[in-house]
């Protein structure tokens, strides 16, 4: 991991907070605030998981209040301006935060002083169809998922322009590495430690195929096509947009050109993360 340095104190430098809810975190913003006025930095309200605002251009860092759902809308919120997300957990889960909410005095000061690291990961850039294409950021995984009702989703799997994969079933999970311990591990497939350069494709729950998953290089394209009689689909990203599929479209699935980056001002490893909290 690469160190991480807030730039020095100008009109410009930032810290934006985004929260789960402002009131179950009103200590802790009292805090951010404190520690940002002795350092010389503005605070800028990013408003909330459920409806945040834009990253101020001056964010070096964004401060993520919440589980990692919010930390995931801080991840998309602060790739535009390339800003380290420092994510505190208020949630179960946690995989994503780096600290819990009583550790967030100690932290900062660790940011002031240079001790902290960047934690560099894979984010996924989802294309479907073409002039003009429909672009989305994934930090987690994308979801190919038939509508219920319809009978089954008929896909085809294409990775580096191999058709690979036909699949009968639910539909199909492409994740990150990041992501590889979220929606993937519950549907069968493998966790990946969140430091390789890889893309996961795990099948829900299809048939003709003896492949319960499969992790390709993070260089590769994923092309997930619709074969004839599918159930209509729906794509879903993060678990947070659903967005429609129409037929014949097909979805690209690729690694982002810009890493997603999280601040980490402890030691841990995902391993112990793995062991502690699946």
């Amino acid at each position: 991991m690469q160190p991480f340095t807030l730039a020095p104190a100008s009109q410009t430098a930032a810290v934006g907070v985004l929260v789960q809810s402002a009131s179950a975190c009103a200590a802790e913003l009292l805090t951010i605030r404190a520690w940002a006025a002795r350092h010389g930095l503005e605070v800028v309200d990013l408003g909330t998981s459920a409806e945040p605002n834009g990253a101020h251009a001056g964010c070096q860092l964004v401060i993520a209040l919440g589980g990692d759902g919010t930390i995931l809308r801080a991840l998309q919120v602060a790739m535009a301006q390339h800003a380290a997300v420092l994510g505190v957990n208020f949630g179960h889960v946690g995989f994503l935060a780096d600290i819990g909410g009583d550790e967030l005095a100690e932290a900062l000061e660790r940011v002031a002083s240079d001790q902290a690291l960047l934690d560099e990961r894979t984010a996924l850039v989802a294309q479907m169809g073409a002039e003009p294409a429909r672009r989305f950021i994934a930090f987690n995984d994308v979801v190919v998922a038939r509508l219920p009702g319809f009978g089954l989703a008929r896909l085809r799997v294409v990775v580096a322009g191999e058709s690979l994969l036909v699949l009968q079933g639910d539909g199909v999970v492409i994740a990150s590495p990041t992501g590889s311990t979220a929606y993937n591990v519950g549907a069968g497939g493998p966790a990946v430690a969140p430091s390789l350069d890889a893309i996961v494709i795990t099948p829900l729950a299809s048939q003709g195929t003896p492949l319960r998953s499969l992790v390709v290089d993070g260089s590769e394209v994923v092309r997930v096509e619709l074969e004839p009689g599918s159930a209509p689909l729906s794509i879903e990203i993060d678990g947070r947009e659903t967005h429609a599929m129409p037929s014949p479209v097909a979805l690209e699935v690729r690694a982002a050109p810009r890493k997603a980056r999280l601040v980490r001002t402890r030691p841990r490893t995902f391993y112990h993360d793995l062991a502690t909290r699946l």
